[in-house]
């Protein structure tokens, strides 16, 4: 019995400080101004999303973020420029066949439309686009990760969002207008 406490134990604290450090990444990613360390967190961030899901057992989210950690890698690579759109397809082919494979009924459908929508921000490329896209297609990640109890990740995500609606409104919206106001 003093085991099986051990392993919940270890499990719960790997499973927040997993979350802890995939938060600190995403919330400061959403708030950059250029494409590149923008990126290179959220490459990150979702390293820590992989392992969190894995301690959690929530086999399609840990392979949806198995993917956008992939994702993310290959349009970090590609800079300013915008990946070639057979990649893009791959990604959601990918997405596609991990989603029949773990299909554990419709809950598995959250993870599933939320990395398409992020997916194709990304491949879009534009900074602004990439925030919108983090804060719509993180939306359906929010109700699945708080119906697979992993609330760590829920409070994540939730901040996610809000970081990034609020990256959003600071830097492409009320930015552009201080700008136009200068000219």
């Amino acid at each position: 019995m003093g085991d099986i406490w051990n392993n919940e134990i270890l499990v719960l604290i790997l499973e927040q400080a997993f979350g802890v450090l995939a938060l600190i990444c995403t919330v400061v990613s959403m708030q950059l101004k250029s494409k590149k360390p923008l990126m290179v967190l959220q490459t990150a961030s979702e390293a820590f999303i992989v392992a969190q899901y894995l301690v959690k057992n929530a086999t399609t989210g840990a392979l949806m973020a198995s993917v956008s950690f992939i994702r993310d890698l290959i349009f970090t690579k590609y800079g300013k420029k915008r990946a070639p759109f057979w990649i893009l397809l791959i990604i959601y082919a990918a997405m596609t066949v991990l989603t029949i494979v773990s299909w554990n009924g419709p809950l598995s459908l959250l993870p599933f439309v939320g990395s398409i929508i992020y997916a194709f921000t990304l491949w879009y490329g534009e900074v602004r686009w990439i925030r919108l896209g983090n804060a719509v297609g993180n939306s359906p990640y929010l109700i699945y990760t708080f119906l697979t109890g992993n609330w760590a990740l829920f409070v994540m995500t939730l901040l996610e969002v809000i970081s990034s609606a609020i990256g959003f409104i600071r830097i492409d919206i009320l930015g552009k207008k201080k700008k136009a106001k200068k000219k």
